[in-house]
């Protein structure tokens, strides 16, 4: 789980370096969710969630890194509301990615029968998805302050949601793995 922990940092965590067009990604998602695909490998024995989702994180390392390429070369202001699109589409991807996993997290409770925190977790993802989709929707409109605000709180939920996680995982190693 440590490597998925470590993925969702990579990927959750996004701070950029603008220079013209171009957009350095200092922390590329595409490198979280290929850390991320080792965490899976590690957990595929401890539920089917986490075999099944493989295959969309392989996709998502891949589409995520086209889009970090489109970022660096200036591409992506050329894209216009097709960057809109494309940014949609990898939060929908990257949200369902994490949705998985986390049942695969309560899944595994039920094999175990202990608490790994599922409930928690699901709950901070909850927050989470509808924080992403008022952002997505205020986007379309000039910024205000409300959007920032919006945006302000989906980055502190994600962390929270990190440290459930993070919580889970030492829950899952103190418990499971002894």
């Amino acid at each position: 789980m440590r490597n998925i922990l470590i993925g969702f940092i990579l990927i959750f965590l996004d701070f950029n370096l603008k220079l013209g067009n171009s957009t350095i990604g200092l922390i590329p998602d595409f490198i979280g969710y290929i850390v991320m695909i080792r965490g899976l490998e590690e957990m595929i024995e401890e539920s089917t969630l986490f075999m099944k989702i493989k295959p969309v994180v392989v996709g998502m390392a891949v589409y995520s890194g086209v889009l970090y390429f489109f970022d660096l070369v200036g591409i992506s202001t050329s894209l216009g509301v097709l960057i809109y699109v494309l940014a949609l589409t990898s939060t929908a991807i990257s949200l369902s990615i994490s949705y998985n996993i986390v049942m695969g997290v309560i899944d595994m409770e039920g094999k175990y029968n202990i608490l790994l925190n599922g409930d928690s977790l699901k709950f901070t993802w909850t927050i989470m998805l509808v924080l992403n989709i008022i952002c997505f929707v205020l986007s379309l409109i000039p910024p205000t302050a409300i959007g920032i605000i919006c945006i302000i709180a989906t980055l502190v939920v994600s962390i929270c949601f990190l440290v459930a996680f993070n919580n889970s995982k030492n829950l899952y190693y103190d418990t499971v793995i002894k």
